[in-house]
């Protein structure tokens, strides 16, 4: 999934929030309603217009982050030189942008929650309960098991064992049994779809020294369904999105187009 990336660019090269700035230590008032779920349901036949409506609503949300936020993930990641983001390819600004909406939590929830909390207003009704979803995108190391060669394939968590069927148009044609990917997944009834960029993990990034220590380390101390924790699942994303931007090879990357 690409993101509006022309308008992403320039965001965080000269970014001005659009809306009002919510300092970490003050945040306002919300009702309670905008957690609850309305009469639309998922199903997979609604693929196209979620993955539509997700890109819309990933821009939204990266545009609502202040420059403080868009600093503080740059530095989480190791991208911020000279008070700018490193950054200059598209493949990177959406591992990034990812990280940033659904990793980063400096109130205890996500910017997609934030956004659904604060700039509801923003959304229309269909848009609303698709966030209610994405606020609870999880991170997952994932083994594909088959795939149809058209929109849906099958995988398997590497750490809690947990199932997927994710459906993604590209990925089902491009990936491959046994292949390895990373990245956030939001799950609706039955199946799941990827929030944005899947990292394709290539031997360098499954040896690299400091992802393997964290591996082993959430391993040994959050056995079986770890990833349930969104701080444990930010951990691994940090490491695994900081990796693969090291690296900087866009093979590292799978390219999801829509």
């Amino acid at each position: 999934q690409d993101y509006h990336l022309k308008r992403l660019t320039l965001h965080f090269k000269t970014h001005k929030p659009a809306t009002c700035e919510l300092k970490s230590n003050f945040l306002p008032r919300y009702s309670e309603q905008v957690f609850n779920m309305t009469d639309i349901i998922f199903s997979s036949a609604d693929y196209p217009e979620i993955r539509r409506r997700g890109i819309l609503l990933n821009t939204k949300i990266y545009n609502s982050l202040s420059s403080e936020d868009i600093k503080t993930c740059g530095c989480d990641l190791e991208v911020w030189e000279k008070n700018a983001l490193a950054i200059d390819n598209d493949v990177d600004m959406n591992l990034f942008a990812d990280y940033a909406i659904y990793a980063y939590c400096p109130n205890g929830f996500n910017m997609a929650e934030k956004f659904l909390r604060f700039f509801h207003q923003e959304a229309d009704e269909y848009e609303l309960e698709l966030l209610r979803y994405m606020r609870s995108a999880h991170y997952a190391m994932y083994q594909v098991e088959e795939t149809n060669g058209i929109e849906t394939f099958n995988a398997v968590d590497l750490f809690s064992k947990v199932k997927y069927t994710i459906i993604d148009y590209v990925l089902a044609k491009s990936t491959h049994q046994g292949q390895i990917l990373a990245g956030y997944l939001i799950d609706f009834e039955g199946f799941s779809i990827q929030t944005g960029r899947s990292i394709i993990m290539a031997p360098e990034l499954i040896e690299s020294g400091a992802l393997k220590q964290v591996i082993d380390y959430i391993k040994v101390t959050y056995p079986g369904g770890f990833l349930s924790n969104p701080d444990i699942g930010a951990l691994l994303a940090k490491q695994l999105v900081s990796s693969a931007l090291k690296i900087g090879k866009p093979s590292n990357v799978a390219r999801v187009e829509f």
